[in-house]
């Protein structure tokens, strides 16, 4: 029950206008009165986006998206950015999660040359990284752990969980017409295909309102479709794409619809 990394990891691979709880509201506009902005090109430093994660109208958890810094992998000038999520005291007690995990993005293709990720997830560790030779179609994996070294084949411009997150805020995309990723992910290549499924006003509390358009990502792999679970993201239509609300709907009824919602723009 790895629901709190859904926070960012699953964001991409597996949300819609009614929510669980209170602390938003979504009004739904046609698509000519919400007008979608061009993409800022570059990614703002210092840029930290917290979110909260609800489950049955109770806070499950909390995570952070952080442009850290500008910085050089292998000679190329890169992003590096940082996710955090952290279950709250009250979910620790039945499944705690401690994770963060690093993106190194290259500032002028904007995919990634290297993913780190040290995750805590009850009595599951993680700690590895994944350094990405683009030009070769190659990644190259490395557990902290184990030692263990692995190769793979990847699509040339292929993206990670994380990295794909801002690939899709800085890339054109229109109503109608698709974007389309690979990402690579626990050892697999996956092809994600995402549509603009929505438009709206998108009302946070605390925060304010928000001209939107919601995308829908869906995940292939091997030409099946992943059907673990159903995800929408509202991201503001403004040149900076901020993605204010996550609904993730799983496919277990037990698990049924975890609910991620923009806390904090710093």
């Amino acid at each position: 029950m790895r629901v709190i990394t859904a926070l960012f990891i699953i964001f991409t691979f597996f949300i819609s206008g009614c929510g669980i709880t209170s602390s938003y509201k979504i009004k739904e506009k046609k698509s000519e009165e919400i007008k979608i902005e061009a993409p800022k090109p570059q990614l703002r430093v210092g840029e930290k986006l917290t979110y909260k994660a609800e489950w049955m109208g109770m806070d499950v958890g909390f995570a952070t998206l952080t442009v850290k810094e500008i910085t050089e992998i292998n000679g190329r000038e890169v992003y590096h950015i940082v996710a955090k999520a952290d279950t709250t005291s009250f979910a620790a007690k039945f499944f705690p999660v401690e994770d963060e995990i690093s993106t190194y993005i290259d500032t002028q293709y904007l995919y990634p040359l290297r993913f780190d990720k040290k995750q805590k997830e009850g009595k599951r560790m993680i700690d590895e990284y994944v350094d990405f030779d683009q030009a070769n179609g190659k990644a190259i994996s490395f557990s902290r752990i184990t030692n263990q070294k692995k190769e793979f084949n990847v699509p040339k411009g292929v993206q990670d969980p994380v990295s794909c997150i801002y690939y899709f805020r800085m890339s054109n995309i229109k109503q109608g017409e698709p974007l389309f990723a690979n990402v690579h992910l626990d050892d697999k290549n996956w092809f994600l295909e995402t549509r603009i499924a929505n438009t709206g006003i998108v009302k946070i509390k605390d925060l304010g309102k928000y001209q939107a358009f919601m995308a829908e990502p869906m995940s292939w792999f091997q030409g099946k479709l992943n059907k673990n679970a159903r995800v929408s993201i509202w991201f503001s239509a403004d040149e900076l794409r901020i993605p204010l609300l996550i609904v993730v709907q799983s496919s277990i009824p037990l698990v049924g619809t975890i609910t991620i919602t923009l806390q904090k723009i710093e």
